[in-house]
């Protein structure tokens, strides 16, 4: 059994992280909330901005290739 990752401002649920974080950015992507969720999950999972390839427009980052 997968755990679900639930989407924390509506009712949706995704197997994948990935999946959730495509959701955030189209679904809510003009919250701020959004961009503070990412930038915090981001933080504790590790992940370094060096390593991140996304192109950002207009401030807004590049959803993940899948």
């Amino acid at each position: 059994m997968t755990d679900q990752q639930r989407c924390p401002l509506c009712a949706e649920h995704y197997a994948e992280r990935t999946d959730l974080r495509i959701h955030l950015e189209v679904e809510h992507r003009k919250s701020e909330i959004v961009s503070e969720l990412i930038d915090v999950r981001r933080h504790l999972s590790g992940e370094m901005d060096e390593e991140d390839d996304s192109v950002a427009i207009d401030g807004e980052p590049q959803a993940p290739r899948t």
